[in-house]
């Protein structure tokens, strides 16, 4: 019991730490969001969306993963104090940044025309988005810099870094929104990105390594080794994020760009609360199950124990976000924005099923079946836009929400008998009980929100329902951190 106490206490231990530095920067961008919504308004939030999916879509086809890739690879140079072999990885992970970067530039100035047709319906946004090309070769850089300091595990610095960034960025882009208003998106956008490397210049300019020489072949050749390791990584999030895109200019089709800045809202909200929470974990969790892949007993333990921690986290804050989805919308963005409140209470209720398969399609990776991975997500993706495709004029902007929690449903239904093949991985017991539990909580506080009209009735079984899971959930955590007894302490010896 004690080595199990000490595992969960890992686990928990490095999440707080990277998650905690994700909080701040989560808090940071909170306050950016209502204000860009109170000065942009619906339409200002969709075109930013619009304008920061591309980026995204083009960061991850023409990245092939470096950045992720490269941190395994600085990280095990570095335990063999090797100063040759850490400047030739940090000197490869630089080169094939700043090639990829070039790459992703290259490719949106190219096709800065089908991009603002497609997603504007016109070409008036395609010299914006050939102006934004600047921002895949400055990113590309920025977060080479954030992985060196990462694979070194210079922690604190990179938390440093990305809250200093935002911090920054956040500073420089308000107040162009506000001279500019929607004229500001772009140079905003730019200064933020440029704000974001100088900062992590500055956190790894003394980090000392020597001018290696080597031949092109042989610097291609170590950077490949890195883009094959980041393939799967790319390729699920290109697919995601490609989604997102044809979602997007299918709302803008039917809707306007006001529905896509509803859109915007909710998968911004959606995506903090799982970033914080999955992201945080992955960084520990990835390559504590790759060390031990080929031990299934050993595999299923630890998957077990942090899909239990998942859990225990992520339920409550499941079940508050759609109790209180109004507040959170209003006092994110601004009562203009309530149509996406059906929206997001149904794609945070999809959640759960995220929070469950997350944990076990971390195993596709770990076991090198990426293409598991690549299979399961390219279903989920084809799921959601067809069902939003074909139930669009009947349930309106809705649809969106709905579409992504049947969506969700079914990658679960699918990743749960690829892991038992691949490992033989079972639930415990344990994590059955949290998982029935978490279900029936988060439907029955996701259909009150929807359909009982009374505040007062919704809000008291709402507001119930989430205290008795709380206390349940608390209670468990705290018999792996003893969390009252050093309160106890604390105040005896007060």
């Amino acid at each position: 019991m004690a080595d199990d106490n000490e595992s969960y206490k890992k686990i928990i231990k490095s999440t707080s730490i990277i998650g905690g530095s994700q909080v701040f920067t989560i808090i940071l961008g909170i306050f950016r969001t209502k204000v860009v919504a109170i000065l942009l308004g619906p339409t200002g939030v969709g075109i930013v969306g619009i304008l920061q999916t591309i980026i995204d879509m083009v960061r991850n086809a023409t990245g092939f993963g470096i950045n992720f890739s490269g941190v395994k690879y600085i990280a095990e140079a570095a335990g063999t104090d090797d100063l040759y072999k850490i400047s030739k990885t940090v000197n490869v992970l630089k080169k094939w940044a700043l090639a990829t970067g070039l790459l992703g530039m290259f490719i949106t100035i190219i096709f800065c025309i089908p991009f603002s047709k497609y997603s504007f319906g016109n070409n008036s946004y395609a010299i914006n988005i050939a102006i934004l090309s600047i921002v895949l070769l400055i990113s590309s850089v920025s977060s080479a810099q954030l992985a060196l300091l990462q694979g070194l595990r210079m922690i604190g610095k990179m938390a440093k870094a990305t809250l200093y960034g935002s911090i920054l960025g956040t500073a420089i882009t308000l107040p162009l929104y506000w001279w500019l208003g929607i004229q500001g998106i772009v140079p905003g956008l730019i200064l933020t990105a440029l704000g974001s490397l100088i900062i992590s210049w500055l956190f790894t300019k003394n980090i000392k390594v020597e001018i290696v020489k080597y031949t092109f072949k042989d610097s291609f050749s170590s950077g490949l080794n890195m883009a094959k390791l980041g393939f799967f990584i790319v390729i699920n999030g290109f697919i995601a994020t490609a989604s997102m895109y044809v979602i997007r200019a299918l709302v803008m089709s039917k809707l306007g760009l006001d529905s896509v800045g509803f859109f915007q809202a909710v998968m911004t909200i959606s995506t903090l609360y799982l970033g914080i929470l999955l992201n945080s974990m992955l960084a520990d969790f990835f390559p504590r199950l790759s060390m031990i892949n080929t031990d299934n007993n050993a595999s299923n333990k630890l998957i077990n124990e942090q899909l239990e921690l998942t859990l225990l986290v992520g339920t409550p804050m499941i079940l508050g976000i759609i109790t209180f989805s109004t507040l959170i919308i209003h006092l994110l963005y601004s009562t203009s924005f309530s149509p996406a409140i059906p929206v997001l209470q149904w794609q945070i209720a999809a959640s759960l099923m995220t929070l469950i398969s997350w944990p076990l399609g971390v195993m596709f990776l770990a076991k090198d079946k990426g293409k598991y991975a690549i299979m399961t997500e390219t279903i989920k993706q084809l799921i959601f836009i067809a069902f939003v495709f074909m139930f669009f004029d009947y349930f309106g902007l809705k649809v969106l929400g709905i579409g992504f929690f049947i969506a969700s449903f079914v990658n679960m239904l699918l990743v749960i008998p690829s892991v038992r093949y691949l490992g033989d991985f079972r639930f415990s017991k344990t994590n059955m009980y949290y998982i029935i539990i978490g279900c029936i909580s988060v439907l029955t506080v996701l259909l009150s929100s929807l359909f009982i009209e009374s505040n007062l009735i919704k809000y008291t079984i709402n507001i119930m329902l989430c205290l008795v899971i709380i206390i349940v959930y608390v209670r468990r955590i705290d018999k792996f951190l003893n969390i009252m007894g050093l309160v106890s302490k604390l105040i005896s010896k007060k």
